[in-house]
């Protein structure tokens, strides 16, 4: 339709029957119906091949065809033609069946006026642009305009058909944007979208016009390449992809960089089936995120060992807390200047059934992958503020107990209201309880951060800035956020002794933590000598394997009974 014009083909052999027809869109004042007459349903083939129309009403008893025969035929060259049927007989079946086949409706001829027939085909248009709506989103994303995950997997099942029909290679990409919630995070879910839509177009350019792009959901894409002729052809375009993507793009008025990463798997390589064929892709695609992301990987048959190993781990996980497989080590923190005992550092452990005692750093990625960071922090949290209040009570002084905060919970709505309801059932003081963050995840966006630090600070609690150092970042962010703290990453501690460029950068942060009146933790102290470093620069308070390894809440407390006071630590420094 154009500027309101119906383009209306009648397809009526009788003069009597097109006069009257022409009269009840005249005795209306429908201007808006430019009518075009066909006598036989060749003509009306023809009128439709050369012809914008936007709607049909049609006889089905035409010279050159009787009964639905005509219908079919209109629908066959047509499929996306509102279609009304104007009939001589009052035929129910026939009435029904025609709308089977495909028309909008069915007039009986002297039984309507203009009204009617002027309404039914006004209902005729509507009704076809909603089932051609309805249509397009059973089979498109409506967002990016690309295939969904319904079409995706017909197309694939078609691929993979003519590729055992010619014998030829299938590539299958699957790929998702790096970090992409921390952009929907940060700028907003329109960004998000506007970001995704970006990044659809980029893809387009990057492969052939007969390949599929597809939104499978959320920020995942994959790609069909059709005889793509070997895998190192898949990987040139999954490096151009990657390439594409890197380029600086603008979202909701600022410049936004993305990276991607992309699994490759190929057919029939390994697989015989769809189904196969996407798992592999996804096992790759997982790989390739798990290796430092930006960058892509080859399907490999060890990686299904990899991933099932993984959905193992996971299912345990799950029944961790409920199985008493979790629990907190303690790791005592010191005041290097007098020698006291300033409180601890709770670090997860997991007592695997099968693999024995486990460190964060083989588990806590797939806390983070699955969400159970959330209910698992929150028991860390819980338990270790509990403890903590039952070592003060117990009159050991007044400790602190520390608690690492992961991206995830750092970035849940509920975290403040989390901590409150932690320390409302502990009873413990606000003051007690500190809580690190890394300066990397604070550097992923230093505005939405520093927001999330200054609500924290506001309901008492202390807040650290862990693994100092390690990363690239303005310094300045260090006036603007309520930390308190900064801890000195392990690896520098390790080089103050034999290295002068790392002794000077411990000295360098320590003298910039004390002019804006922050307190320096420095971590995994191992030797006196390092620690005789620390106390010469200054360095308020120290955390190592010289002074004692983690423990758990059994064996603090023991350790604690034994009073291992100030003086014997003032004997470890001198």
């Amino acid at each position: 339709m154009h500027h309101d014009i119906i383009n209306l083909l009648l397809l009526e052999d009788n003069p009597a029957d097109e006069r009257l027809v022409r009269e009840m869109l005249a005795e209306w004042g429908d201007s808006r119906f430019k009518l075009t007459h066909v006598k036989t349903l060749s003509q009306a083939i023809s009128s439709l091949n050369s012809l914008d129309i936007d709607v049909c009403l049609m006889d089905l008893n035409l010279p050159d065809s009787q009964g639905l025969g005509a219908l079919s035929e209109i629908i066959t060259i047509a499929p996306q033609l509102p279609i009304v049927v104007l009939s001589g007989q009052a035929d129910e079946d026939l009435a029904f069946e025609a709308v089977q086949k495909g028309a909008q409706d069915y007039i009986v001829k002297g039984q309507g006026d203009g009204v009617l027939l002027i309404r039914a085909l006004r209902y005729a248009i509507e009704r076809k642009r909603t089932e051609r709506r309805l249509a397009y989103l059973a089979e498109y994303d409506p967002l990016t305009d690309l295939p969904n995950r319904t079409l995706f997997k017909r197309r694939l099942n078609r691929a993979l058909t003519r590729a055992d029909r010619n014998n030829s290679i299938i590539g299958l990409l699957f790929l998702d944007l790096d970090h992409f919630k921390d952009i929907n995070d940060t700028l907003g879910h329109d960004a998000g979208d506007e970001l995704l839509i970006i990044a659809g177009a980029r893809i387009q350019t990057c492969v052939r016009k007969g390949d599929t792009i597809a939104r499978l959901g959320g920020d995942e894409f994959t790609v069909i390449l059709e005889n793509v002729g070997n895998k190192k052809k898949a990987a040139k375009v999954a490096q151009k992809i990657i390439d594409c993507l890197s380029e600086p793009l603008e979202v909701a008025g600022q410049e936004v960089y993305i990276t991607t990463s992309i699994g490759i798997a190929c057919y029939p390589d390994n697989c015989d089936n769809a189904e196969d064929l996407i798992k592999h892709a996804d096992m790759a695609l997982y790989a390739a995120k798990a290796k430092g992301r930006s960058g892509y990987e080859y399907y490999r048959k060890k990686m299904k060992i990899a991933v099932s190993q993984r959905m193992n781990m996971v299912n345990r996980l799950r029944k961790a807390i409920e199985s008493d497989e979790l629990e907190l080590y303690y790791q005592p923190q010191f005041n290097i200047a007098n020698g006291s005992l300033i409180g601890t550092e709770a670090l997860l452990r997991w007592h695997h059934p099968r693999m024995g005692l486990l460190a964060p750093d083989q588990f806590i990625h797939l806390l983070e992958e699955t969400g159970l960071i959330i209910p698992v922090g929150e028991w860390v949290l819980n338990k270790a503020c509990l403890q903590n209040q039952a070592w003060m009570d117990s009159g050991y002084g007044q400790l602190r107990v520390s608690v690492n905060l992961s991206t995830r919970q750092f970035k849940q709505n509920e975290l403040v209201n989390t901590i409150s309801r932690v320390l409302e059932a502990s009873h413990m003081d606000p003051t007690c309880l500190h809580l690190e963050v890394t300066e990397s995840l604070l550097m992923e966006n230093i505005d939405c951060a520093t927001k999330i630090i200054q609500k924290l600070a506001e309901t008492g609690v202390n807040l650290s800035l862990d693994d100092f150092g390690t990363g690239y970042s303005s310094l300045s962010y260090l006036k603007t956020i309520p930390v308190t703290a900064l801890k000195v990453d392990r690896s520098f501690i390790q080089d103050v002794c034999n290295d002068s460029d790392g002794a000077a950068m411990v000295a360098a942060i320590i003298r910039l933590a004390h002019s804006l009146r922050l307190k320096v933790v420095a971590e995994g102290v191992e030797e006196k000598n390092q620690l005789v470093f620390l106390a010469a620069q200054g360095c308020d308070e120290a955390q190592g394997f010289l002074f004692n390894t983690p423990m758990s809440a059994t064996d603090m407390t023991q350790w604690l009974h034994q009073q291992y006071s100030s003086e014997d630590l003032r004997k470890t420094i001198n």
